[in-house]
């Protein structure tokens, strides 16, 4: 899935209100039994699945920057788009090409202590601070303990 989401748009503001409006009409179109109503509601949600999918994203940019001074001109729909996280930093940030969500390196790092965990799994017991995260380890088999995460120093009574 990440080789096929390489270099495509993804979703925006404009595409999550033109999904949330498809979906809506759809409800509304079998609710009254309109079938036409239905037909757009459908061809709304595919159009937002191709802005979506593109691979221009120049001009997927444009539409949705129009899309947002539009929508700072009406009050509820500037409040809906503003709770969507459409801040004046995201456009900032996809303007400028800034990448989402994890590096290679943090999923290199996730690859190596799944390998890890699942190679101890039958002597060790794995547990995860509620503080900070750190993942630690344990001998299985010793009973109630209590461990001391070397991160955070917060101390945790666990059965192993």
């Amino acid at each position: 899935m990440n080789d096929f989401m390489k270099d495509r748009y993804g979703v925006d503001e404009l595409a999550m209100i033109m999904g949330g409006a498809g979906v809506v009409l759809a409800l509304i179109g079998t609710i009254a039994n309109l079938d036409p109503l239905t037909w757009l509601a459908l061809a709304v949600i595919l159009l937002a699945l191709a802005r979506a999918f593109s691979k221009n994203g120049a001009a997927r940019r444009k539409e949705n920057e129009a899309f947002r001074s539009f929508a700072n001109k009406v009050p509820g729909l500037r409040d809906l788009v503003a709770r969507m996280g459409g801040g004046a930093g995201d456009s900032a940030a996809s303007a400028s090409g800034a990448k989402r969500g994890p590096s290679q390196a943090d999923l290199d790092r996730a690859k190596r202590t799944a390998k890890k965990m699942w190679k101890e799994r039958k002597t060790s017991h794995f547990l995860k601070c509620p503080n900070c995260g750190q993942i630690m380890s344990v001998p299985k088999g010793k009973g109630k303990i209590r461990v001391t995460c070397p991160k955070c120093h917060t101390k945790i009574e666990t059965k192993s």
